[in-house]
C-alpha cells in the first residue's frame, strides 16, 4: 500500500512539474515582450506559436529530469542536492533548446529561453522546498513514516539507528533489531530492542509492519548476511544492504551502478562531474585573472631575482600531482644556483642557500606566484595539498599511512594544511590530516575561505617560510 501511495505522489509531482514548466514558458514570453524593456525589432511573434513549442519543450524537460532521477523517491536525499540536480537539468534543456532554435532559423528569441531556465528553476525548486516542508511537518506527526527492522545489532546497525533517529526528517521510525546469533541478547546502544534471531526474520518483519529491512552485518558476519537475504527472498519488504566499511579508510564514498551491479566506491576524488567543472572553472577565471593584474608585479619580481644574484629567474621542479602524475612547477628562484645539488631536501627557515631577496619573496609567499601559470594549464589548483617532490613521495608513501591518498585531488598553490600553519619542514602526519579533511570535505566555498585566510596569514604572520 505504501508503495502504491508514493507512486501516486510521485506521479503528481511529475503532472506538476509540466504545469509549472508549461507556465514559466509562458511567463517567459509575457515578460519578455509585455513587461521588460527590451526592444523587439523584428516584432512581438504569435503567442500561439510559442504555446506549441513551449508544449514540446516541457515534454523534453520532463524526460532530462527523470533522467536526473528527479522522480524517485528523495527521503533520504537533501534538498541542496535536488536543487543542483534541477539547476543542471534546466542548463540542459535550454541548451537543447537554443540548438533546436538555431535549426528552426531562430524562431525562438534567446532572451526567452534564458528567462524560461530562470523561472522554471525557481519554480520547480520553490515547489520541491515547499513539498518538504509539508512532507517534514507530516513526519514530526507521524504520518508518512517508514517502519524499518534492522537486521544486526553491531556496530554498523547502531550507527545507522543514530542516523535515523538524528534525521527526523526522513520519516524512519526502527521497529527493533535482528541479531545474528541467539546470544546477542541486546544492541549495542541498548536503546533499540531486539526482536529475535535471523532464523525468526520472515515472521519479524511481518509482525512489526517493516517496509524495510536494512542489513548491516559486519563483514565478519557474512554467512548470517547470506541467511538473510535467503530469508528475505519470499518478503515483501524492501531490502537495504549496508556495507561494513569501517575498517577501510572511505574517501568521499559512493555506490555506482555498473552495468547492473552496484559498485561501493571506497575512495573517490570530489572533482568529479560538477564539481569539477566548477572547480575548474574557478581555477581559470581566478589564475588568468591573477596573471593579467599581477603582471607588473610579476615583471618587477622577475627584475628583481634577477638583479640580485645571478641565475635565472625561475626555478622548476619536478612534482607530483593528481593521480601521481609528474609535472614541472615553477617558482621564482630564491635559492643560489645548484643549491640543490645535494638532492631533495626540505627548506628550513634562514636556509643559507637562500639569496637576499629570496628570504623576503618566501616571507611573502611571492615565489609562488608563477603557479597561477600551472593553474591556468591545469597541472595544479589554486587550492589543494601542496605538491612533493617525487624522492618524498616514494619515501612516505611507504612510512605513512594514506599518504597518497592526497593525490586524488589536484596539488595546490595553497591549501587547508597551511592556513593552519603547516607548511614547510614541519610534521608531516599532521599536514596529511589536514589534507585529508580538505578532499573529504571540498565545496567551493571551502575553496575561498582557504584564499582569504591565506592572504590574511601571509601578511600577519612573521615566521611564516
Amino acid at each position: 500500500m505504501f508503495a502504491k501511495h508514493r507512486q501516486i505522489f510521485l506521479t503528481g509531482v511529475f503532472f506538476l512539474d509540466a504545469a509549472l514548466l508549461y507556465a514559466s514558458w509562458a511567463g517567459a514570453f509575457w515578460l519578455r515582450f509585455h513587461v521588460l524593456p527590451i526592444a523587439a525589432p523584428l516584432g512581438t511573434p504569435r503567442f500561439s506559436s510559442y504555446l506549441a513549442y513551449g508544449a514540446i519543450l516541457v515534454l523534453v524537460a520532463l524526460l532530462v529530469l527523470r533522467s536526473l532521477r528527479l522522480y524517485r523517491s528523495q527521503r533520504t536525499s537533501r534538498l541542496g542536492q535536488e536543487i543542483l540536480s534541477i539547476v543542471q537539468g534546466m542548463v540542459l534543456v535550454t541548451a537543447l533548446a537554443a540548438l533546436g532554435s538555431f535549426f528552426l532559423r531562430g524562431e525562438l528569441a534567446r532572451s526567452v529561453l534564458l528567462l524560461f531556465a530562470a523561472l522554471g528553476t525557481v519554480a520547480l525548486s520553490g515547489e520541491r522546498l515547499l513539498i518538504r516542508l509539508a512532507l517534514r511537518a507530516a513526519r514530526r506527526q507521524g504520518r508518512n513514516l517508514r517502519h524499518v527492522v534492522l537486521v544486526g545489532t553491531g556496530p554498523l546497525a547502531a550507527s545507522v539507528a543514530r542516523k535515523m533517529a538524528a534525521n527526523p526528517d526522513f520519516g524512519f521510525a526502527v521497529k527493533g533489531m535482528v541479531a545474528a546469533r541467539s546470544d546477542a541478547v541486546s544492541p549495542a546502544e541498548g536503546e533499540t530492542p531486539v526482536l529475535g534471531t535471523i532464523a525468526d526474520l520472515p515472521g519479524l518483519v511481518e509482525r512489526s509492519g517493516a517496509e524495510l529491512v536494512y542489513l548491516a552485518l559486519g563483514r565478519e558476519e557474512w554467512e548470517a548476511e547470506q541467511e538473510a537475504l535467503e530469508r528475505l527472498a519470499d518478503s515483501t519488504a524492501a531490502v537495504r544492504l549496508v556495507p561494513d566499511l569501517a575498517r577501510a579508510f572511505t574517501l568521499n564514498a559512493s555506490v555506482e551502478d555498473f552495468d547492473g551491479t552496484p559498485v561501493v566506491l571506497v575512495t573517490e576524488s570530489p572533482d568529479q562531474g560538477w564539481n569539477q567543472v566548477l572547480k575548474r572553472a574557478f581555477d581559470l577565471v581566478c589564475s588568468a585573472a591573477g596573471l593579467v593584474l599581477l603582471s607588473p608585479v610579476l615583471l618587477a619580481i622577475a627584475v628583481w631575482v634577477k638583479l640580485d644574484s645571478p641565475g635565472p629567474v625561475f626555478f622548476t621542479q619536478d612534482r607530483v600531482g593528481m593521480n601521481g602524475r609528474r609535472f614541472r612547477m615553477l617558482k621564482f628562484r630564491t635559492m643560489r644556483p645548484g643549491a640543490d645539488a645535494g638532492g631533495a631536501q626540505w627548506t628550513t627557515k634562514n636556509d643559507p642557500r637562500r639569496t637576499r631577496g629570496g628570504e623576503l619573496l618566501r616571507r611573502f609567499s611571492l615565489d609562488e606566484l608563477p603557479q597561477l601559470w600551472n593553474v591556468l594549464v591545469g597541472h595544479m589548483s589554486l587550492v589543494g595539498p601542496r605538491p612533493e617532490q617525487p624522492a618524498f613521495v616514494e619515501q612516505f608513501r611507504g612510512s605513512i599511512p594514506r599518504y597518497m591518498l592526497r593525490h586524488h585531488v589536484k596539488a595546490g598553490i595553497t591549501g587547508w594544511a597551511q592556513v593552519n600553519g603547516l607548511r614547510g619542514d614541519t610534521p608531516l602526519d599532521r599536514r596529511i590530516e589536514y589534507d585529508l579533511y580538505y578532499i573529504q570535505n571540498w565545496s567551493l566555498l571551502f575553496d575561498i575561505r582557504i584564499l582569504a585566510l591565506t592572504v590574511a596569514r601571509v601578511f600577519r604572520d612573521p615566521t611564516a617560510i
